[in-house]
C-alpha cells in the first residue's frame, strides 16, 4: 500500500513538472568575471539534475575505493567466525559419536580461532568432557582452568563434570562440594538429581535415595523398574537401621502396601523376630501368609511362637493347621508344625505332621526333627535309622558337589 502511495505521488510530481515546464520558459545567465552566458531555463535544469547525478555516483566510487580495506578485513572476520561454528558443530558431532579425541581437537580449532566469540564457552565445556571420557586429566583440567574463569552461572558444567569424577574416585568431600555449588545455579537439573542419587547410594542414605529416585520418575528420567530397584534398596536400609519398636512403626508407615505384602513382607517379619517383638511377628505372619503364601514367613513365625504363652502357642498351631487343610502338600509348612507339636510335647502330631512332610520332601531338618520324637517316645531304633539317613543324604549331596571338580 505503501508503495503505491509512493508511485501516485510521483507521478504527480513529474505531471506537475511537466505542465510548469510548457507553460514557463526562460533564460538562465551566468556572468564569470565579465563573460556572460545564457542558457535555455530547460537546459539548465537537465544538467543541474546530471550533474548532481554524476557528483553522487563520484562520491559512492570514492568511498568505495576508501572502504575496500575494511570490507576485506570484515570478510574475513566473517570468514574465521563461519570456520569456529563448523568447528564448534564437528565437535558436538564428534562427542555424541563418541570420538572424544576428534572431539577435542575440533574444541580446539574454535579456541584457537580469535573470532569464535561465544562460541569459545561450548568449545571449552566440550574438550573438558572429551578429555574425561579420554581419561587424559591434566588436559582436563586445562579446560576446567579455563572455564573457571567464566561468570558463575556458567560454571554448573565444571561442578557436574567434577562431581561426578569424584563419586567415581569416592572422594565424597570434593563430591558433596560441587554438588552443592551446582544446586547453587540449578537444583531442577535431571543430571544433576541423578549424581545426588548416586552420592545418596553410596553414603547409605535411604531417605535422599527415595527423594531423589521419586523426583526422577516425575521427570521421566528412570523407569518404574529402576525407580523400584532404588526404593526397595531404601526401604530395606531403613529397616536394618530400625532398633526398637518405635523406628520399626514409623518405618512400615514410609513403606508401600505392595512392597510390605511382596519383596519386604519377609524382611519385616525377621525384623519383628530379631527386635523381640514376637507377637507382633506371629500377627504379621498370620496377616500376610495367606496372602502370599512365601515359605519364607514361616521360619521367623516358628521362631517367634516359641516365645509366647502356651495359650498363644496353641491358638499358632491351630492357625498353622488351618493353612495346612488348605494347602495339604505343603512339606515345609508340615515339617514346621511337626517343630511346634514337638516344642508343645504334642509327641503324635508331631509324628504325622513330620512323616507327611518327609513323605513329600525327605529333607534333613524334618528327619533330624524327627529323630528328637523317636526319641522322646523311647524309639531309639527308629531315631538312629533317620539320622542315619541324614547321613547318607549329606554324604551323597558333598559326593555330587565335588563330582564336577574329579572329571575336570
Amino acid at each position: 500500500m505503501r508503495g503505491l502511495i509512493w508511485i501516485i505521488v510521483l507521478f504527480a510530481v513529474a505531471v506537475g513538472l511537466a505542465i510548469a515546464a510548457g507553460s514557463y520558459s526562460g533564460n538562465v545567465y551566468v556572468v564569470v568575471e565579465q563573460t556572460m552566458m545564457r542558457v535555455n531555463l530547460h537546459a539548465f535544469i537537465i544538467g543541474l539534475i546530471a550533474l548532481v547525478i554524476v557528483l553522487y555516483l563520484l562520491v559512492r566510487l570514492i568511498a568505495g575505493i576508501l572502504n575496500v580495506p575494511g570490507r576485506i578485513q570484515r570478510f574475513g572476520t566473517a570468514r574465521k567466525g563461519r570456520q569456529a561454528s563448523l568447528a564448534l558443530n564437528n565437535a558436538g558431532l564428534a562427542f555424541f559419536e563418541g570420538k572424544f579425541q576428534k572431539a577435542e581437537q575440533e574444541a580446539a580449532k574454535v579456541l584457537a580461532n580469535k573470532e569464535a566469540g561465544d562460541n569459545r564457552t561450548l568449545a571449552l565445556m566440550l574438550g573438558a568432557h572429551a578429555a574425561d571420557q579420554m581419561d587424559d586429566m591434566a588436559l582436563r583440567d586445562r579446560y576446567l582452568t579455563d572455564i573457571q574463569a567464566l561468570p558463575a552461572k556458567q560454571q554448573l558444567s565444571r561442578h557436574l563434570l567434577l562431581a561426578e569424577s569424584a563419586l567415581t574416585r569416592r572422594d565424597y568431600t570434593a563430591a558433596e562440594n560441587h554438588l552443592a555449588a551446582s544446586t547453587q545455579i540449578n537444583p531442577t537439573l535431571t543430571r544433576l538429581v541423578r549424581l545426588q542419587l548416586r552420592y545418596a547410594f553410596d553414603k547409605g542414605n535411604a531417605l535422599d535415595v527415595l527423594d531423589k529416585s521419586e523426583k526422577l520418575v516425575k521427570a521421566g528420567a528412570i523407569s518404574d523398574y529402576e525407580s523400584d530397584q532404588y526404593h526397595n534398596w531404601a526401604y530395606r536400609r531403613l529397616l536394618a537401621l530400625v532398633s526398637d519398636a518405635g523406628g520399626l512403626k514409623a518405618c512400615l508407615k514410609r513403606i508401600p502396601e505392595h512392597l510390605k505384602a511382596g519383596e519386604l513382607c519377609v524382611v519385616i517379619a525377621e525384623k519383628y523376630q530379631r527386635l523381640g517383638l514376637y507377637q507382633q511377628a506371629v500377627k504379621w505372619v498370620e496377616e500376610y501368609y495367606p496372602k502370599t503364601r512365601q515359605l519364607e514367613l514361616l521360619e521367623p513365625f516358628v521362631e517367634s511362637v516359641r516365645f509366647l504363652s502356651d495359650k498363644e502357642q496353641r491358638k499358632a498351631i491351630d492357625t498353622a493347621d488351618a493353612w495346612l487343610k488348605t494347602h495339604p502338600d505343603n512339606a515345609v509348612l508340615l515339617m514346621y508344625l511337626g517343630q511346634l507339636a514337638y516344642d508343645k510335647k504334642l509327641w503324635g502330631k508331631a509324628q504325622g505332621y513330620l512323616e507327611a512332610s518327609i513323605a513329600l520332601n525327605p529333607e534333613v531338618p524334618a528327619r533330624l526333627a524327627l529323630a528328637k520324637v523317636f526319641e522322646e517316645t523311647e524309639q531309639p531304633q527308629k531315631a538312629e535309622l533317620q539320622r542315619k539317613l541324614v547321613l547318607e543324604a549329606v554324604a551323597r549331596d558333598e559326593g555330587e558337589n565335588l563330582l564336577p571338580v574329579e572329571s575336570r
